[in-house]
């Protein structure tokens, strides 16, 4: 149409700026965006991607100096992803009270971040860590390669 009057017509907003706009403001929410006050700790997660191949429910937990983390159980011939709050002191994850992973074996840059991590307790009860790196996107190990 053609404009009368001098005067200017409204932009349009396409389907594709507000997609673009909303993601934007997804992010920034996801990531903690608006930033101020607070005072709140930055608390990072490791996320361990846990397959128990052994014949008994495994229970991990991650500890630090005195203090015990609250237990989760992975039942035999399972696998999940399971989430700690990582303290910021050193610490271990233990799988039925042995060591499975140690902070002071890794930087500390290596653990300034959420961290994922890639676990198995095999059927003769030694546990193997297959990866740890930093990150929050891990899955769940296949149902299929457990007790196979």
């Amino acid at each position: 149409m053609a404009n009368s009057g001098g005067r200017r017509q409204p932009a349009r907003r396409s389907r594709p700026t507000i997609a673009a706009v909303a993601a934007l403001g997804l992010l920034i929410a996801a990531c903690g965006g608006g930033g101020g006050g607070g005072g709140g700790e930055t608390a990072f997660t490791l996320r361990v991607a846990f397959a128990n191949e052994s014949a008994d429910t495994a229970s991990l937990q991650i500890n630090s100096g005195e203090t015990q983390g609250t237990a989760q159980e992975v039942e035999t011939c399972k696998g999940r992803v399971l989430m700690f709050d990582m303290p910021e002191t050193e610490w271990v994850l233990t799988v039925n009270g042995e060591t499975a992973i140690d902070s002071l074996e890794y930087q500390p840059n290596q653990l300034d971040n959420d961290v994922a991590a890639r676990l198995w307790l095999r059927e003769d009860g030694t546990i193997e860590l297959e990866s740890f790196s930093p990150g929050s996107n891990i899955s769940a190990p296949a149902a299929l390669s457990i007790c196979t």
